[in-house]
């Protein structure tokens, strides 16, 4: 192993040591679920963030080196020392945004948290696929695999601090600090689970013979229930009472079956982000004619859907402020999209785009974009259509040419080119042409 990855690595562990000798009651004080940073450490918000986190710890010869090894030999040589200061100091196992990031995708354990950010990284570096669905799906699968070896039902239940308990009734002693529970491979609610009167997010996955009209029906007597996550549960069709769960704010479906959510969903006033996710058979038009209804909608990600077109009748969505279409197949921005007057952020990270055909008029409220892992050969100076833009985000995505132009988007604050094509003579430059924006290049 390279001796001056070993001595940083080293070196973040003791960082990490110190960290640790903080006082508690300062920790106290930090709602670590959605602060940027715990004891002075800043917690990326996401795989994305990582990248840009790590970039700027390891200088080019630790890069290089990174990149000399097999993926098997970097994640192997960094797990106990780089891996460790992560899990440690990133919150992983004790409670942060990036652990919450984590486990909103699936992944509960801090070594696989790690094991992803290593593993992506390695990809990253050396222009591979991130492939973070099929990592991801790995990880379930093991697990699932494992879980099925020591019995049939997982049930696990997390405090407010993160404690977790396996066992219901082992969890029912502390029922009023339980607001996390995990169903998978039920057929029913289990009748103790109305005694967790904080609940305040139920995951049920993998549970294809559960009644959920029944299941529906107990859970809307839960006062404090959210965030409701249904996965993989290979259902076609919810039953119209999900719409009775009226207090949700968060709902992601992923991995079923269904063509359509119920129409009852429009009485759920309070929702503001809807997730479907895996979801190939979803009937556009006919979600899209559903949400014009829910008032309170926000975010909207419909990422991994297969999708190489979204109907116009998306633009009816002038509610949304965030839209999230990762990992489909599309090859430009639908005109639909480029319709919605309040879009703030708009992510299409991983798709197949080569040019975004925008004009005057489109996205006039959009500020932030994400165009990672596209294929743009020069940069995309449609952007400049876009008077409120200010921050985009371009890894991977082919980039060997900077036109001239660039030089009128000076409203931008923020470009990220990391991993492009760009020559060190080019990226000089693209400094003295946009002056006053941060660039990771």
């Amino acid at each position: 192993m390279n001796k001056r990855f070993l001595i940083f690595c080293f070196l973040l562990v003791l960082v990490n040591l110190i960290g640790f000798s903080q006082s508690a009651a300062d920790s106290l004080k930090i709602d670590i679920y959605s602060s940027d940073s715990i004891n002075g450490i800043y917690i990326p918000k996401d795989l994305n963030d990582c990248f840009i986190q790590i970039d700027g710890f390891w200088n080019d010869s630790i890069k290089t080196k990174v990149q000399s090894w097999t993926e098997n030999e970097f994640c192997g040589n960094a797990h106990l020392g780089f891996g460790m200061w992560m899990r440690n100091n990133w919150g992983l196992w004790s409670g942060s945004r990036l652990q919450v990031y984590f486990k909103d995708k699936g992944i509960y354990h801090p070594d696989d948290m790690s094991g992803i950010i290593l593993t992506s990284y390695h990809r990253y570096l050396t222009g591979k696929d991130v492939e973070l669905k099929k990592q991801i799906k790995e990880y379930k699968a093991y697990w699932k695999s494992t879980n099925a070896k020591q019995t049939s039902l997982r049930f696990e239940a997390k405090t407010i601090g993160n404690r977790k308990y396996t066992n219901i009734d082992t969890a029912l002693l502390y029922t009023d600090s339980i607001i996390d529970i995990e169903l998978i491979g039920y057929t029913k609610l289990p009748k103790k689970l109305n005694k967790f009167s904080n609940l305040s997010k139920l995951t049920i996955e993998d549970c294809p013979n559960l009644d959920f009209h029944k299941a529906f029906n107990s859970l809307a007597n839960y006062q404090n229930l959210t965030e409701l996550y249904l996965f993989d549960n290979r259902i076609n069709d919810y039953p119209s009472n999900l719409g009775d769960l009226s207090r949700l704010k968060k709902l992601w479906i992923s991995g079923d079956s269904l063509t359509k959510l119920p129409l009852e969903i429009k009485k759920i006033e309070s929702l503001n982000e809807l997730m479907i996710t895996e979801c190939p058979n979803i009937n556009l038009d006919t979600l899209f004619n559903l949400l014009v209804d829910v008032k309170s909608l926000r975010e909207l990600d419909l990422s991994e859907n297969e999708l190489s077109e979204i109907p116009n009748s998306i633009r009816n969505l002038t509610q949304i402020t965030e839209l999230w279409l990762d990992e489909n197949q599309l090859t430009e921005i639908p005109q639909g999209v480029k319709s919605l007057s309040n879009l703030d952020y708009l992510r299409l990270f991983s798709n197949n785009i080569e040019s975004l055909n925008l004009k005057s008029g489109d996205l006039i409220n959009l500020t932030n974009i994400d165009l990672c892992y596209n294929s743009f050969e020069s940069f995309p100076m449609e952007l400049e259509y876009l008077k409120k833009l200010r921050r985009v985000t371009m890894w991977y995505s082919e980039i060997s040419i900077i036109p001239e132009e660039i030089t009128k988007l000076k409203g931008l604050e923020y470009l990220n080119l990391t991993r492009n094509n760009l020559t060190e003579e080019q990226k000089e430059k693209l400094k003295l042409q946009l002056p006053n924006t941060e660039l990771k290049l």
